[in-house]
């Protein structure tokens, strides 16, 4: 876990160089993934909610909590080791600095 943990922290570093955090950005965050749960409520979607609105709080106030959402940590930091990006190719605008397109890590 302690490994996945540093993917996910390596992960989110790399992907918060090519998409800086702001309030703004994190708040569209928050509202897509809340979008997503009304649409298909599961309790994956929950757990991005959380870490979504965990990365909101941190950005106001400097506290991680988005890692508490471990599930969705751990999501993160498997597909960072996998494929040096944090996100599904699903969702991959191409756009990320160690985007690779090719992966198939959902």
């Amino acid at each position: 876990m302690k490994e996945i943990i540093q993917h996910y922290l390596t992960g989110m570093s790399v992907y918060d160089r090519c998409h800086q955090p702001s309030f703004q950005s994190q708040w569209f965050a928050l509202k897509s993934e809340v979008i997503e749960f009304i649409e298909k409520p599961c309790l994956e979607e929950i757990w991005d909610v959380l870490h979504s609105a965990g990365r909101l709080f941190w950005k106001v106030t400097g506290i991680p909590l988005q890692l508490f959402a471990v599930p969705t940590v751990y999501k993160h930091g498997r597909r960072f080791a996998e494929s040096g990006c944090i996100r599904s190719r699903r969702n991959c605008e191409g756009k990320c600095c160690n985007c690779d397109l090719t992966s198939e890590v959902e």
